[in-house]
């Protein structure tokens, strides 16, 4: 049940500097699978984002930003759950509405929410914490009846995009890419776009609000619509970077990745007709050229809408009230590395657009290069709203960080989990650990950026390996007994025994410290133990 007015009106005195006498609003803009260097304004020439780019004008980039699971449903869960994998259960397509969302904490502090577009989330039905939605997916179910663009396309008499797409008998040739086949209005993207603007366009109630905008792409298919990719018809865009020592230098899950997504059986079955299978073997310059090029028209289709949402904020007179926060749920390799689409950790996978615009554009145009997880969006919005933040939620709050450039809140590594898959990510190394597996990866990628140097059985590298590799077992263990509680679905979600995160938890004190004060108290603690 939401509580009254008060609430939100003490949270707008929390934040009076940046949103004056009015409420904070909250509009969070994601897209699918969009990497990090797929934005202009990033020193990135082959794309068309002018959007993304004014948002980077007048927001703050975070450079580093990293996902917390390497596929879609994994890394939303943890989003919007504020946990990892290891405590929501959700490491690949599990259900995971289960869970209490940190959106949930939001609404119940007397703020209307809202998705419009692509949540991802099963129960496809369940709520998450939204007094409204407005429900799409990858591949519309026209079988469905809950799904909003399904229904959309079934009213005006539309089939399935993705059939049309597939149904050729030549979509292996055009490895996931095509034109999109109706018109640019029935485009996924285009609807979600079109609806979140006229959502706020129509909002009027008294409550601030807190506003989800999902779009599809540039997930494949990689099916622009025609205007946008005219626009890369003469333009030059990167070619694919393979590795020196090919697949086969990789640990056996990558060249059986790639043989997985080169299946085409389930093209003939609805709702999805395969359009996910892909054989990049063979392909020459000039096919990865133009697989490219569709790939970056979806995500300039995307930026268009996105623009008419910015305008109409500013129409509306909400920009200096509302913090806009844009980011992906994973990349794609387009080819790097001979691989296709995510999964596996690569850096163009994990690695991901992050740019936040405080309201009125308070440190418009500043670039942080510190590490940033996605883990941290929930506490950082709740303390943004003047909010508590559960004991349950695995991250922590940046908000100092992004209004103040407060370095003490950038850590020290962040962590992605997906399937078997956990990936510790300092500013310079890089573990993937493959649970049960016999092989791992390690890199310096501060000397080897793409990752063709595993340095797992280097013996020089041994001791920090093994050091690397004892602190993602304490932040496992940490981690699990925080998160995951008999309780945790419960408002707080805090412990019987001991106070929330407070310095004389023994479970908080081996936690690498953020702080000289909070180191400080914690030797004062321990010295006081030893004491007879």
């Amino acid at each position: 049940m939401k509580t009254t007015n008060l609430l939100w009106t003490l949270a707008a005195v929390a934040i009076g500097a940046f949103a004056g006498t009015k409420p904070m609003n909250v509009v969070v803009i994601t897209t699918d699978q969009q990497r990090a260097d797929a934005v202009g304004a990033w020193g990135n020439d082959h794309m068309i984002t002018p959007n993304m780019d004014r948002l980077v004008r007048e927001g703050i980039s975070f450079k580093r930003a990293y996902v917390c699971g390497s596929t879609c449903i994994s890394s939303r869960a943890a989003f919007y759950t504020g946990q990892f994998a290891h405590n929501t259960g959700c490491y690949g397509f599990q259900e995971w509405a289960h869970n209490r969302s940190w959106v949930e904490d939001i609404r119940d502090a007397g703020y209307y929410t809202a998705a419009m577009g692509k949540v991802h989330h099963y129960p496809a039905t369940a709520m998450m914490g939204y007094d409204e939605r407005l429900y799409t997916e990858n591949f519309p179910d026209l079988r469905k009846s809950y799904d909003d663009y399904a229904n959309y396309l079934k009213a005006e008499g539309q089939p399935s995009p993705c059939q049309i797409l597939t149904q050729g008998g030549d979509w292996m040739n055009k490895h996931a890419s095509n034109a999109f086949p109706l018109e640019e209005k029935y485009h996924v993207d285009q609807f979600v776009g079109r609806m979140a603007t006229r959502w706020i366009q129509d909002y009027a109630r008294e409550e601030p609000f807190f506003l989800h905008i999902g779009f599809q792409g540039p997930h494949d298919p990689y099916d622009p619509p025609q205007r946008f990719l005219d626009l890369y018809a003469d333009r030059e865009v990167p070619l694919p970077h393979f590795d020196a020592g090919g697949l086969a230098a990789r640990p056996p899950q990558y060249a059986r990745f790639m043989e997985a997504c080169r299946n085409p059986l389930m093209f003939e079955l609805p709702p999805h007709y395969g359009v996910w299978a892909v054989d990049l073997r063979g392909m020459d310059d000039d096919a990865f050229r133009r697989m490219r090029k569709h790939y970056y028209a979806k995500i300039t289709g995307i930026d268009y809408q996105v623009g008419k949402i910015l305008d109409m904020l500013e129409q509306k007179g909400l920009m200096d009230n509302t913090l806009i926060i844009f980011t992906s749920d994973h990349g794609d390799n387009l080819g790097d590395h001979e691989l296709i689409y995510k999964w596996l950790m690569t850096e163009q996978s994990v690695h991901v657009p992050m740019v936040v615009r405080l309201p009125g554009g308070a440190r418009a145009g500043a670039i942080d290069d510190g590490l940033f997880s996605q883990i941290d969006v929930g506490p950082t919005v709740l303390t943004a709203l003047g909010l508590e933040v559960p004991q349950r939620l695995d991250g922590s709050s940046n908000w100092k960080r992004i209004t103040e450039n407060d370095r003490s809140e950038v850590p020290e590594r962040v962590y992605c989990e997906d399937n078997y898959l956990t990936m510790v990510r300092t500013p310079d190394r890089k573990l993937i650990y493959y649970a049960g597996q016999p092989e791992e990866e390690y890199f310096n990628m501060a000397k080897d950026p793409w990752e063709e140097q595993n340095l797992a059985n280097h013996p020089d590298c041994k001791t920090e390996l093994l050091e690397l590799k004892a602190e993602m077992l304490e932040w496992i263990t940490v981690s699990r007994y925080l998160g995951s509680l008999p309780h945790i679905n419960q408002v707080s979600g805090k412990r019987d025994k001991w106070p929330a995160n407070h310095p004389e938890d023994p479970y908080v004190l081996s936690c690498s410290p953020k702080t000289p004060e909070y180191r400080a108290e914690c030797e004062r603690l321990q010295q006081a133990a030893r004491k007879p």
